[in-house]
Protein backbone atom coordinates (compact mmCIF):
# COMPACT_ATOMS: atom_id res chain seq x y z
CA UNK A 1 0.00 0.00 0.00
CA UNK A 2 2.89 2.35 0.83
CA UNK A 3 4.52 1.63 -2.50
CA UNK A 4 1.31 2.54 -4.34
CA UNK A 5 1.12 5.86 -2.53
CA UNK A 6 4.72 6.64 -3.42
CA UNK A 7 4.10 5.70 -7.01
CA UNK A 8 1.23 8.20 -7.19
CA UNK A 9 3.38 11.00 -5.80
CA UNK A 10 6.15 10.61 -8.37
CA UNK A 11 4.38 12.47 -11.23
CA UNK A 12 3.67 15.33 -8.84
CA UNK A 13 7.33 15.59 -7.87
CA UNK A 14 8.36 15.45 -11.53
CA UNK A 15 5.95 18.27 -12.41
CA UNK A 16 7.28 20.25 -9.48
CA UNK A 17 10.84 19.93 -10.81
CA UNK A 18 9.78 21.21 -14.22
CA UNK A 19 8.88 24.56 -12.64
CA UNK A 20 12.58 25.22 -12.10
CA UNK A 21 13.07 25.48 -15.86
CA UNK A 22 10.76 28.52 -15.87
CA UNK A 23 12.83 30.40 -13.31
CA UNK A 24 15.29 32.02 -15.80
CA UNK A 25 12.44 33.45 -17.89
CA UNK A 26 10.41 34.47 -14.85
CA UNK A 27 13.46 36.10 -13.28
CA UNK A 28 14.10 38.14 -16.42
CA UNK A 29 10.45 39.13 -16.60
CA UNK A 30 10.43 40.26 -12.98
CA UNK A 31 13.82 42.00 -13.09
CA UNK A 32 13.48 43.90 -16.35
CA UNK A 33 9.70 44.39 -16.71
CA UNK A 34 7.44 43.90 -13.71
CA UNK A 35 9.60 45.34 -10.92
CA UNK A 36 10.59 48.52 -12.87
CA UNK A 37 6.98 48.95 -13.96
CA UNK A 38 5.72 48.84 -10.37
CA UNK A 39 8.56 51.08 -9.13
CA UNK A 40 7.75 53.66 -11.80
CA UNK A 41 4.33 54.19 -10.22
CA UNK A 42 5.93 56.72 -7.90
CA UNK A 43 6.80 58.98 -10.85
CA UNK A 44 3.10 59.37 -11.68
CA UNK A 45 2.54 61.00 -8.28
CA UNK A 46 5.21 63.75 -8.47
CA UNK A 47 5.31 67.00 -10.41
CA UNK A 48 8.85 66.53 -11.77
CA UNK A 49 11.96 64.44 -11.17
CA UNK A 50 13.93 67.32 -9.60
CA UNK A 51 11.79 68.58 -6.72
CA UNK A 52 9.56 65.48 -6.66
CA UNK A 53 6.69 67.28 -4.95
CA UNK A 54 3.64 65.12 -4.41
CA UNK A 55 1.07 65.87 -7.10
CA UNK A 56 -1.53 63.14 -6.52
CA UNK A 57 -3.49 62.37 -9.66
CA UNK A 58 -2.71 65.70 -11.30
CA UNK A 59 -0.54 64.05 -13.96
CA UNK A 60 -3.44 61.84 -14.99
CA UNK A 61 -5.79 64.83 -15.13
CA UNK A 62 -3.32 66.85 -17.19
CA UNK A 63 -2.74 63.94 -19.55
CA UNK A 64 -6.44 63.46 -20.26
CA UNK A 65 -6.73 67.19 -20.99
CA UNK A 66 -3.66 67.24 -23.22
CA UNK A 67 -4.74 67.71 -26.89
CA UNK A 68 -1.66 65.84 -28.14
CA UNK A 69 -2.48 62.84 -25.97
CA UNK A 70 -6.13 62.86 -27.04
CA UNK A 71 -5.12 63.05 -30.70
CA UNK A 72 -2.62 60.22 -30.25
CA UNK A 73 -5.20 58.09 -28.43
CA UNK A 74 -7.83 58.69 -31.11
CA UNK A 75 -5.40 57.89 -33.93
CA UNK A 76 -4.24 54.73 -32.17
CA UNK A 77 -7.81 53.48 -31.68
CA UNK A 78 -8.65 54.30 -35.31
CA UNK A 79 -5.51 52.49 -36.43
CA UNK A 80 -6.57 49.39 -34.48
CA UNK A 81 -10.13 49.58 -35.81
CA UNK A 82 -8.86 49.69 -39.40
CA UNK A 83 -5.92 47.31 -39.20
CA UNK A 84 -7.29 44.42 -37.20
CA UNK A 85 -10.43 43.58 -39.25
CA UNK A 86 -8.68 44.19 -42.57
CA UNK A 87 -5.70 42.10 -41.54
CA UNK A 88 -7.91 39.21 -40.45
CA UNK A 89 -10.02 39.30 -43.60
CA UNK A 90 -7.01 39.37 -45.92
CA UNK A 91 -5.27 36.62 -43.94
CA UNK A 92 -8.32 34.38 -44.00
CA UNK A 93 -8.93 34.89 -47.72
CA UNK A 94 -5.31 34.05 -48.49
CA UNK A 95 -5.50 30.95 -46.30
CA UNK A 96 -8.75 29.89 -47.96
CA UNK A 97 -7.10 30.38 -51.35
CA UNK A 98 -4.23 28.13 -50.31
CA UNK A 99 -6.69 25.54 -49.06
CA UNK A 100 -8.75 25.65 -52.26
CA UNK A 101 -5.59 25.71 -54.39
CA UNK A 102 -6.84 28.56 -56.55
CA UNK A 103 -4.78 29.84 -59.45
CA UNK A 104 -2.05 32.33 -58.54
CA UNK A 105 -2.00 31.37 -54.87
CA UNK A 106 1.77 30.97 -54.89
CA UNK A 107 2.39 34.54 -56.05
CA UNK A 108 0.03 36.04 -53.48
CA UNK A 109 1.55 33.90 -50.73
CA UNK A 110 5.05 35.00 -51.72
CA UNK A 111 4.06 38.67 -51.66
CA UNK A 112 2.70 38.44 -48.12
CA UNK A 113 5.44 36.13 -46.82
CA UNK A 114 8.28 38.39 -47.93
CA UNK A 115 8.11 40.67 -44.84
CA UNK A 116 8.75 37.61 -42.65
CA UNK A 117 12.16 36.90 -44.18
CA UNK A 118 13.55 40.33 -45.09
CA UNK A 119 14.85 42.92 -42.56
CA UNK A 120 12.60 45.73 -41.41
CA UNK A 121 15.00 48.28 -42.88
CA UNK A 122 14.49 46.79 -46.32
CA UNK A 123 10.73 46.86 -45.85
CA UNK A 124 10.84 50.54 -44.92
CA UNK A 125 13.12 51.33 -47.87
CA UNK A 126 10.70 49.63 -50.26
CA UNK A 127 7.72 51.52 -48.82
CA UNK A 128 9.64 54.78 -48.94
CA UNK A 129 10.42 54.21 -52.64
CA UNK A 130 6.71 53.77 -53.27
CA UNK A 131 5.36 56.80 -51.41
CA UNK A 132 8.14 59.40 -51.30
CA UNK A 133 7.55 62.65 -53.18
CA UNK A 134 9.52 61.40 -56.21
CA UNK A 135 8.49 57.78 -55.69
CA UNK A 136 6.70 55.20 -57.78
CA UNK A 137 3.18 56.27 -56.89
CA UNK A 138 3.76 59.90 -57.86
CA UNK A 139 5.47 58.75 -61.05
CA UNK A 140 2.33 56.77 -61.86
CA UNK A 141 0.16 59.83 -61.18
CA UNK A 142 2.32 62.03 -63.42
CA UNK A 143 2.17 59.50 -66.26
CA UNK A 144 -1.63 59.63 -66.05
CA UNK A 145 -1.88 63.43 -66.02
CA UNK A 146 -2.38 63.83 -62.26
CA UNK A 147 -0.61 66.17 -59.85
CA UNK A 148 2.02 65.14 -57.34
CA UNK A 149 0.86 64.16 -53.84
CA UNK A 150 2.92 64.68 -50.71
CA UNK A 151 1.80 61.44 -49.12
CA UNK A 152 3.44 62.13 -45.76
CA UNK A 153 1.38 65.32 -45.33
CA UNK A 154 -1.88 64.15 -46.89
CA UNK A 155 -4.97 62.87 -45.10
CA UNK A 156 -4.47 59.51 -46.86
CA UNK A 157 -1.30 58.80 -44.89
CA UNK A 158 -3.29 56.70 -42.40
CA UNK A 159 -4.26 54.28 -45.15
CA UNK A 160 -0.61 53.99 -46.21
CA UNK A 161 0.31 52.94 -42.68
CA UNK A 162 -2.63 50.52 -42.56
CA UNK A 163 -1.56 48.91 -45.84
CA UNK A 164 1.97 48.57 -44.52
CA UNK A 165 0.71 46.89 -41.36
CA UNK A 166 -1.50 44.45 -43.29
CA UNK A 167 1.26 43.57 -45.73
CA UNK A 168 3.74 43.03 -42.91
CA UNK A 169 1.47 40.88 -40.71
CA UNK A 170 -0.93 39.09 -43.05
CA UNK A 171 1.61 36.43 -44.05
CA UNK A 172 2.07 35.01 -40.56
CA UNK A 173 -1.66 35.13 -39.81
CA UNK A 174 -2.33 33.45 -43.15
CA UNK A 175 -0.24 30.49 -42.00
CA UNK A 176 -2.20 30.30 -38.75
CA UNK A 177 -5.54 30.33 -40.58
CA UNK A 178 -4.25 27.78 -43.09
CA UNK A 179 -3.26 25.44 -40.24
CA UNK A 180 -6.65 26.00 -38.60
CA UNK A 181 -8.51 25.19 -41.81
CA UNK A 182 -6.50 21.99 -42.12
CA UNK A 183 -7.81 20.86 -38.71
CA UNK A 184 -11.46 20.91 -39.82
CA UNK A 185 -12.69 17.33 -40.44
CA UNK A 186 -13.43 16.86 -44.14
CA UNK A 187 -16.39 14.59 -43.37
CA UNK A 188 -18.20 17.51 -41.71
CA UNK A 189 -17.75 19.65 -44.80
CA UNK A 190 -18.90 16.80 -47.03
CA UNK A 191 -21.90 16.24 -44.78
CA UNK A 192 -22.85 19.90 -45.07
CA UNK A 193 -22.74 19.66 -48.88
CA UNK A 194 -24.90 16.53 -48.84
CA UNK A 195 -27.43 18.27 -46.63
CA UNK A 196 -27.64 21.11 -49.18
CA UNK A 197 -25.89 23.78 -47.12
CA UNK A 198 -24.60 26.75 -49.07
CA UNK A 199 -21.20 28.38 -48.73
CA UNK A 200 -22.36 30.81 -46.03
CA UNK A 201 -24.17 28.14 -44.02
CA UNK A 202 -21.14 25.85 -44.20
CA UNK A 203 -18.87 28.65 -43.06
CA UNK A 204 -21.20 29.68 -40.23
CA UNK A 205 -22.05 26.25 -38.82
CA UNK A 206 -18.84 24.31 -39.53
CA UNK A 207 -15.83 26.41 -40.50
CA UNK A 208 -16.38 29.25 -38.05
CA UNK A 209 -16.93 26.92 -35.10
CA UNK A 210 -13.77 24.90 -35.67
CA UNK A 211 -11.78 28.00 -36.60
CA UNK A 212 -12.82 30.06 -33.57
CA UNK A 213 -9.69 29.25 -31.46
CA UNK A 214 -7.44 30.23 -34.37
CA UNK A 215 -9.52 33.34 -35.02
CA UNK A 216 -9.19 34.39 -31.39
CA UNK A 217 -5.41 33.89 -31.52
CA UNK A 218 -5.08 35.92 -34.73
CA UNK A 219 -7.31 38.66 -33.31
CA UNK A 220 -5.27 38.87 -30.11
CA UNK A 221 -1.93 38.94 -31.95
CA UNK A 222 -3.20 41.52 -34.43
CA UNK A 223 -4.20 43.91 -31.66
CA UNK A 224 -0.86 43.47 -29.90
CA UNK A 225 1.05 43.96 -33.15
CA UNK A 226 -0.67 47.30 -33.77
CA UNK A 227 1.10 48.63 -30.69
CA UNK A 228 4.40 47.29 -32.07
CA UNK A 229 4.16 49.12 -35.39
CA UNK A 230 5.81 52.30 -34.10
CA UNK A 231 9.18 51.36 -35.57
CA UNK A 232 7.92 51.38 -39.14
CA UNK A 233 5.96 54.60 -38.72
CA UNK A 234 8.91 56.29 -37.02
CA UNK A 235 11.39 55.27 -39.73
CA UNK A 236 9.04 56.42 -42.49
CA UNK A 237 7.69 59.68 -41.09
CA UNK A 238 9.90 60.68 -38.15
CA UNK A 239 9.21 61.57 -34.53
CA UNK A 240 6.62 64.28 -35.34
CA UNK A 241 4.61 62.97 -38.27
CA UNK A 242 1.36 64.11 -39.82
CA UNK A 243 -1.37 64.67 -37.23
CA UNK A 244 -3.37 61.82 -38.79
CA UNK A 245 -0.76 59.22 -37.77
CA UNK A 246 0.47 60.74 -34.51
CA UNK A 247 0.19 57.67 -32.26
CA UNK A 248 0.54 57.08 -28.54
CA UNK A 249 4.05 55.75 -29.17
CA UNK A 250 5.03 59.10 -30.71
CA UNK A 251 3.65 60.92 -27.69
CA UNK A 252 5.54 58.68 -25.28
CA UNK A 253 8.75 58.73 -27.33
CA UNK A 254 8.78 62.54 -27.33
CA UNK A 255 8.24 62.58 -23.57
CA UNK A 256 11.17 60.22 -23.17
CA UNK A 257 13.43 62.42 -25.28
CA UNK A 258 12.49 65.43 -23.16
CA UNK A 259 13.04 63.36 -19.96
CA UNK A 260 9.54 64.15 -18.72
CA UNK A 261 9.33 60.97 -16.65
CA UNK A 262 6.15 61.81 -14.67
CA UNK A 263 4.11 62.36 -17.84
CA UNK A 264 5.81 59.40 -19.56
CA UNK A 265 5.00 56.94 -16.80
CA UNK A 266 1.47 58.31 -16.56
CA UNK A 267 0.92 57.70 -20.28
CA UNK A 268 2.47 54.23 -19.91
CA UNK A 269 0.04 53.27 -17.15
CA UNK A 270 -2.91 54.57 -19.18
CA UNK A 271 -1.78 52.59 -22.22
CA UNK A 272 -1.29 49.46 -20.10
CA UNK A 273 -4.77 49.88 -18.65
CA UNK A 274 -6.30 50.24 -22.13
CA UNK A 275 -4.50 47.14 -23.44
CA UNK A 276 -5.49 45.13 -20.34
CA UNK A 277 -9.16 46.07 -20.73
CA UNK A 278 -9.12 45.14 -24.42
CA UNK A 279 -7.47 41.76 -23.83
CA UNK A 280 -9.75 40.98 -20.88
CA UNK A 281 -12.81 41.79 -23.01
CA UNK A 282 -11.50 39.51 -25.76
CA UNK A 283 -10.98 36.62 -23.35
CA UNK A 284 -14.46 37.07 -21.92
CA UNK A 285 -16.01 37.15 -25.41
CA UNK A 286 -14.04 34.06 -26.44
CA UNK A 287 -15.15 32.23 -23.28
CA UNK A 288 -18.81 33.04 -23.95
CA UNK A 289 -18.43 31.92 -27.55
CA UNK A 290 -16.82 28.65 -26.46
CA UNK A 291 -19.56 28.03 -23.91
CA UNK A 292 -22.20 28.75 -26.55
CA UNK A 293 -20.88 26.18 -29.02
CA UNK A 294 -19.83 23.58 -26.43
Amino acid sequence: MVNKIKAKKKPHNKDHRLVWFLLPSLSGLLLFYLIPFVMSLGYTMVDNTTSQNFAGFQNFMDTFHNPLFLRALGNTLLFIALCVPLNMIVSFLLAAGLKKKIRGRGIFSLIFLLPLVIPSGSVIYLWDCLFRLEGVMNRFLLDNGKTLVNWSESSAVMFIVVLLFVWKNAGYNMLLFWAGLGMIPEEYLDCAKVEGAGAWQTFRHVTFIYLSPTTFLVLLMSIINTFKSFREIYLLFGANPNKHIYMLQHYMNNLYQSLNLPRLTTASYILTFVITIMIFALFMAQKKLSDHFS
